[in-house]
């Protein structure tokens, strides 16, 4: 186990992101069509393009993104994709930095590995979904407030929001952290407090007015009934009868500012519940982390059937038919980074009880908090439908909290990179199992 630690210390964070990319520069168009809900966010930016508002059940800037691939290189898988792969890239390195105030280099290297090849985020990273960008600028942010940075924090934080609604939970993330941290207040502490508030408002709000005014996106339809009068009329210009006649229209419903559209994001994202839906276990956060209800999503299978034949001894023995797929894109909830929360949370709490807290280990589990239990608790008391994806956002606060956590306990230096060489290669064989390519089933 030693060995993987030593491979990992011998290499730096440029070539283990230049490696990554590397691998999704393969991947980019498999296959040239859309994947899972790429297929509303290609038409949405598509749309956007046109000076037309659709999707508008999240914010408009996530689709931009894809918007902006599209205007440079396209449309085309290549073009959907590569400004997410981007995003991707840069979330690893700032992930790195920001480990890095808190582990070793090579510890926030490992880091780093455990994030970039977990199934989930390496697929969304992948994909033109609206994840990835929105957890970059939260990253981001979180680096300017650890820094004192307040007015940046707060303009990243609001591009994160801005790029997907889910940012609020890291949003929350960052209050706990701060609460956490806070003394008796100041004026100044409150005067940063309304700075920070102001600026994130600003950045959400008139981006999305701007959006609004220009767009003038529909929340929904009503039916209009439509009375009108029928005169008969006699050659010699005198009424013979008055009567009416009745028809109904539809006539659209539109957004006016920003207020109206966070109640139509909210509306639409509570609508989403379990109730009467024939939904998986997948769906519910308490099962993410238990084996034997472990599900996978399939965003996109495509499939061949090849004759395999069978020889022994150069003597034919039989064949079978045997269903192969050469592009398999799933979304899988049981990862190892996954199930380190049942490492990281524990030994996180034991070190709290011990007085063995930092800064690091403060964030790393505020952030776990922050960004699962409220997933946990909205399916609890409001029935609401939780995509495993969700869990995106907590992958990098476990990520950094394995190095962390096994950094402070009072055990001998072998076993503590025996265990986390063991998570690493869990990783590494996890993530070569849901490879997405079949180079078998291609050729």
């Amino acid at each position: 186990m030693s060995q993987i630690l030593k491979a990992i210390k011998s290499i730096s964070i440029r070539e283990l992101i230049l490696l990554w990319l590397a691998i999704h520069l393969l991947l980019i168009t498999q296959p040239n069509a859309a994947v899972f809900d790429e297929a509303y966010y290609t038409k949405a930016a598509r749309d956007l393009i046109q000076g037309v508002a659709s999707n508008i059940e999240h914010p408009f800037l996530g689709k931009a993104w894809g918007a902006i691939g599209i205007l440079i290189f396209g449309d085309n898988a290549f073009g959907w994709r590569i400004v997410i792969v981007v995003f991707g890239a840069l979330l690893l390195y700032t992930f790195y930095q920001l480990a890095c105030r808190y582990v070793s280099e090579r510890m926030a290297l490992l880091a780093t590995a455990y994030l970039g090849f977990d199934h989930m985020f390496f697929a969304h990273s992948s994909l033109f979904l609206l994840e990835i960008p929105a957890l970059f600028f939260a990253v981001v942010s979180f680096s300017y407030y650890l820094k004192r940075r307040i007015v940046l924090s707060a303009v990243f934080m609001g591009i994160s929001i801005l790029s997907k609604e889910t940012s609020l939970f890291l949003l929350f993330t960052m209050i706990l952290i701060h609460l956490a941290n806070m003394k008796m207040p100041s004026k100044q502490d409150v005067l940063k407090a309304l700075k920070f508030t102001l600026v994130l408002l600003a950045t959400v709000a008139v981006p999305m007015q701007l959006y609004i005014s220009a767009y003038r996106p529909s929340a929904s339809e009503k039916i209009v009934q439509v009375v009108s009068p029928v005169v008969v009329v006699a050659p010699d210009g005198s009424v013979l009868s008055t009567t009416t006649t009745t028809t109904w229209s539809s006539q659209k419903e539109y957004i006016s500012n920003v207020f109206e559209h966070w109640r139509y994001i909210v509306s639409y994202a509570s609508s989403l519940t379990t109730k009467g839906s024939n939904i998986g276990p997948e769906n519910f956060p308490w099962n993410w982390f238990i084996p034997t209800q472990q599900r996978e999503m399939i965003y996109y299978r495509s499939e061949v059937v090849k004759n395999i034949t069978y020889y022994s001894d150069g003597v034919y023995v039989g064949s079978r038919l045997e269903k192969l797929y050469p592009i398999n894109w799933r979304g899988v909830s049981n990862l190892p980074l996954w199930y380190s929360i049942w490492v990281v949370v524990p030994l996180s709490i034991y070190l709290a009880v011990k007085r063995r807290l930092d800064e690091g280990l403060v964030l790393s589990f505020l952030w776990i908090v922050g960004t699962y239990v409220p997933l946990l608790a909205m399916s609890l008391a409001l029935n609401r439908i939780q995509y495993p994806f969700y869990f995106i956002n907590t992958l990098p606060a476990l990520a950094l909290g394995l190095p962390i956590v096994f950094s402070k306990l009072n055990v001998d230096k072998v076993v503590r990179d025996c265990v986390l060489a063991i998570f690493l290669g869990w990783t590494i064989a996890s993530f070569l199992i849901y490879f997405p390519l079949n180079i078998w089933a291609l050729s």
